[in-house]
């Protein structure tokens, strides 16, 4: 019978309970706009926070008045954890709307700190005595500790943290136990299911040695390298540091998933408009990690079907290892200069010199191009092209997807000669260099692209560069920028200068607002750089999703009217 009348009791009070579409945070706890305690966090902190704008159609969280108390517990703690033990929250409900008033008051700080036997490992805490203390600054501090431990060769630490919070004199006095115990060097490597690839290869991914100092660092890049292999689901580089010997073997066990699937992809984006692709992707051609690929793309500018053969290891007398990579394709596009339909046979030879990426080869292609540009019907016609290239790539990016820092350098090369069969003569070349960096933990980027094209002499209309589009400059269409005939074709040029600048700013999680300004000049005169510099500004999004980074900017082309948008996958730099 009592639990009835209570039962009955508690379901009136949660009837009666009123919801309220309105909750403030008020008081000097609160960070203005963004920050550790700004309302934004704070919300998140209570399990309400209200849905990005740009996703409308998700609804703003409502707050009933039974929660107060469960609010006002949860970020006292959270306060706690910042170190404010002398946090202030109280409430007060309105008749519309709850306000929760906040006084983080002055937070505690750190008194002492002591490393005890290895007192050197003190200079890698990311706090020093003076500084405010806080729960997860102590967390990651033993993650700091451990991790320095493993590269510097003791995976037999022991550690153990405390932190002693006096809550009456206000301070803390934070002790590390640290013993190292003795060093470990890394004995013999061991590999285990590496299937038809030759062991040589699997060794030229171990980046350390018998002998070599334990660094965890090593251990990681090795599965790194082995895993960009692509052909193995299951890897393990394991030291056995679990013996008492100093000298520790390491075994590296590989289980070789499925190389051979089929790949099939949709997409959009304003340059090429909506795109599929299907191809049969063997990633292991007869052992050896060679690749063999074969496919079929299309999109508004056309179709290609193409043919891929890539072997990663040839090792030629006093050349040493080489990779080598033949790609034809049989393809037709339509630009709207000109339109070409045609067979391309690449082949490409490729060496690592002083870690510096270099590629050389021969390029063939037999062209059927109608030109669509005022004047020069006579490009239209069949070509036969030879050439030969080289291309030169550095790549220090963190990442080649969603680049924070690092810097890219290239330069392509090609030469068409009529004593190698070309119908024309000319010699092409490009330079590209991106720079990105960021600031305030990742949260600000800075990123500048820069591309300088030269052609030595006048070339058909389809051997010409061509800039504007998502990935130029974004004031302007795809190919769209620079001098047109009197049905507004572009021409094209024979030099060209891409500027491209942008700064990105994380205001979410996965979710940053973009602003850019670009500057081109492509001119008709080979080896002229002072011609007109068209420049452009603009805003865009972009959320990171699993295949990149989704890109939405809006371009505005100085001393004109018009806008123009891009929508893509993946940053600019």
């Amino acid at each position: 019978m009592r639990k009835c009348i209570f039962l009955l009791i508690f379901t009136t009070v949660l009837l009666q309970a009123k919801e309220f579409e309105s909750l403030k945070f008020k008081g000097e706890g609160i960070d203005f706009f963004m920050g550790t305690f700004s309302s934004s966090n704070l919300y998140k902190v209570i399990g309400k926070p209200y849905p990005p704008f740009y996703t409308p159609w998700r609804d703003d969280p409502v707050f009933e008045e039974y929660d107060v108390d469960d609010y006002e517990k949860v970020i006292l703690d959270y306060f706690h954890s910042h170190g404010f033990y002398k946090a202030e929250i109280n409430s007060t409900i309105g008749k519309d709307e709850i306000v929760i008033n906040i006084n983080k008051n002055e937070p505690i700080k750190i008194k002492k700190i002591k490393v005890y036997p290895a007192s050197e490992l003190k200079q890698y805490l990311p706090f020093k005595e003076g500084d405010v203390f806080t729960t997860d600054g102590f967390k990651e501090s033993k993650k700091i500790l451990e991790r320095r431990l493993l590269e510097e060769g003791y995976p037999r630490y022991f550690l153990a943290a405390k932190a002693y919070v006096d809550l009456e004199v206000y301070e803390v006095n934070l002790d590390y136990n640290v013993d190292k115990n003795e060093s470990v060097i890394l004995g013999k490597t061991t590999i285990e299911g590496r299937g038809d690839v030759k062991i040589e290869i699997i060794d030229e991914a171990i980046t350390f040695k018998e002998g070599d100092k334990y660094d965890i660092r090593e251990l990681e890049k090795t599965y790194d390298k082995i895993y960009e292999y692509g052909i193995y689901d299951y890897i393990l580089v394991e030291p056995k540091v679990d013996s008492n010997n100093t000298t520790v073997p390491v075994n590296i066990k590989l289980r070789m998933g499925d190389t051979k699937f089929i790949k099939n992809s949709i997409g959009y984006n304003t340059d090429t408009g909506p795109r599929g692709q299907i191809s049969w992707i063997d990633k292991n051609f007869f052992g050896n990690l060679k690749v063999f690929d074969v496919g079929f793309k299309v999109s508004n500018l056309g179709y290609e079907a193409y043919n891929i053969f890539y072997n990663p290891r040839i090792i030629l007398p006093y050349v040493g290892k080489i990779d080598f990579k033949n790609e034809i394709n049989y393809h037709l596009t339509k630009y709207d200069s000109y339109r070409e339909k045609g067979i391309v046979n690449r082949v490409t030879f490729g060496k690592r010199i002083f870690g510096l990426e270099h590629y050389f080869g021969l390029l063939t292609e037999l062209s059927e191009i109608k030109s669509n540009i005022d004047g020069t019907s006579d490009e239209s016609g069949n070509y036969f092209i030879n050439s030969l290239f080289y291309r030169l790539l550095i790549d220090k990016r963190d990442s080649k997807v969603n680049a924070k820092s690092g810097y890219y350098a290239s330069l392509y090369i090609e030469r068409s000669d009529k004593a190698i069969g070309s119908d024309f003569d000319y010699i092409k070349s490009l330079i590209e260099l991106r720079y990105i960096k960021s600031y305030f933990a990742n949260k600000l980027t800075f990123g500048f692209k820069t591309r300088v094209g030269m052609i030595d002499n006048d070339v058909p209309t389809f051997k010409r560069f061509y800039t504007g589009g998502s990935f130029t400059n974004r004031g302007y269409e795809f190919h769209q920028l620079g001098l047109k005939d009197a049905k507004g074709v572009p021409r094209g040029g024979v030099s060209l200068i891409d500027l491209l600048s942008e700064v990105r700013y994380e205001v979410f999680s996965k979710f940053s607002l973009v602003g850019f300004y670009d500057s081109s000049m492509l001119s008709l005169e080979p080896q002229k750089f002072d011609d007109k510099f068209y420049d452009s500004f603009g805003f865009g999004v972009r959320y990171l999703t699993p295949i990149g980074p989704f890109r939405l900017d809006f371009g505005f082309p100085r001393g004109q009217s018009d806008w123009t948008f891009h929508i893509s996958i993946g940053q600019v730099f």
